[in-house]
């Protein structure tokens, strides 16, 4: 391992507190002391509590590589990089102290091969299954999102905020009848509506704020307005592929339309499905989706006059009651309502429909393995 020498010689005045140093050292310690799982718990056990500790994660990321962990060394490397890279360090040999320059040496290069290895392993069963060509434009997706080629959208409005698939159709809005379903959901329109309006009009309704506020973060940041009231709430039946169960079982008829339909499914991510409701004299601040290989889907409910949905670059679309939108979130877009009433919409996304199955399921497994580089979440 090349001795447990202390951090504290290589610290710079944006390095961890000496105490974490000092842990740190104690956790090398127990690895020369011939005590390997005890330096590794140590050390995870220290991450844990101190998230953005890019030198435990560092030496964490060493020492399963000396255990025979590849890919859980892979994940802590990767958190060991993107940390201190996050903070403005490690991104050249005036960033790193010298004493670490070895180990990040390593790290920044096991981080980019095994990133490459991970994501385009992971389409491997596909490849054998279907045939190289049916994966040709995802192994080009994943290159553009390992940097490896340069591509961006044409249009400047759109930057996807995670992850990027070129070679679909870059249409700020598209047919909702390009999916199967989409009829089958405006058909539902009226009972759908009923039970928005009918949990709308409940104190219990369970309307909660859309945006979680992160620390040291502001609301007034996503959503501003005209009026001291001015809010974006969302009734939810699905964050972030998590089911409310609760909610489908007020809202019954909405529940069956929901799950009778083919719905974008990925653990930890989608779907997404909510009524929106925008409060009077409220306007939700331009902002960008993570990814076009999703489309947001919108059943309008209720709307007042004075009320659009505006992607930057194009003329403001107004809802009309009962009449499917679905368009693409990776644009620069923003909603208002400057009506004295509350709009709702049912909000889901939806697979881009220009995806093949074959696509849908490589994507899926793709952001599975993000997921498990990132949260150290099993593919």
């Amino acid at each position: 391992m090349g001795g447990s020498q202390s951090l504290s010689a290589g610290r710079s005045p944006t390095d961890p507190p000496r105490a974490l140093d000092s842990a740190i050292d104690d956790a090398l310690a127990l690895w020369q002391q011939d005590q390997p799982q005890a330096a590794v718990q140590a050390l995870q056990c220290l991450v844990q509590a101190t998230p953005g500790a890019h030198v435990a994660w560092l030496w964490l990321g060493h020492l399963l590589d000396r255990l025979g962990q590849p890919q859980e060394a892979l994940t802590a490397h990767f958190q060991a990089v993107t940390r201190a890279q996050g903070a403005g360090l490690w991104t050249s040999e005036a960033t790193t102290p010298a004493a670490l320059l070895p180990l990040v040496g390593q790290a920044i290069q096991r981080v980019r091969l095994g990133r490459r290895e991970l994501f385009l392993g992971a389409m491997d069963g596909l490849r054998q299954e279907f045939g190289a060509q049916a994966l040709a434009r995802m192994d080009h997706a994943i290159r553009v999102y390992l940097k490896e080629v340069e591509q961006l959208p044409e249009h400047p409005m759109q930057r996807p905020k995670f992850f990027y698939f070129p070679g679909l159709p870059d249409l700020p809005f598209d047919d909702p009848m390009l999916h199967p379903w989409a009829r089958q959901l405006a058909d539902a329109f009226p009972e759908i509506r009923a039970e928005a309006l009918e949990m709308l009009q409940q104190a219990s309704g369970d309307f909660r704020p859309f945006v979680e506020l992160q620390p040291n973060d502001r609301m007034d940041n996503y959503v501003a307005g005209d009026s001291p009231d001015a809010a974006w709430d969302a009734y939810f039946f699905y964050r972030r592929g998590r089911r409310f169960d609760e909610h489908h079982a007020r809202c019954p008829r909405t529940s069956a339309a929901l799950e009778s339909i083919d719905l974008c499914r990925i653990p930890g991510q989608a779907p997404e499905i909510l009524f929106s409701a925008l409060r009077p004299g409220s306007t939700i601040l331009p902002h960008r989706g993570v990814t076009n290989t999703r489309l947001v889907m919108h059943l309008p409910l209720v709307v007042p006059d004075s009320c659009a949905l505006h992607l930057e670059g194009f003329a403001p679309h107004v809802w009309r009651e009962g009449e499917l939108v679905m368009f693409d979130d990776t644009y620069l877009h923003e909603a208002w309502n400057h009506s004295s009433s509350t709009r709702v919409i049912l909000l889901m996304d939806c697979w881009n429909p220009h995806l093949t199955e074959v696509e849908r399921v490589a994507i899926t497994r793709f952001i599975e393995r993000v997921g498990q580089l990132k949260y150290g979440q099993r593919g």
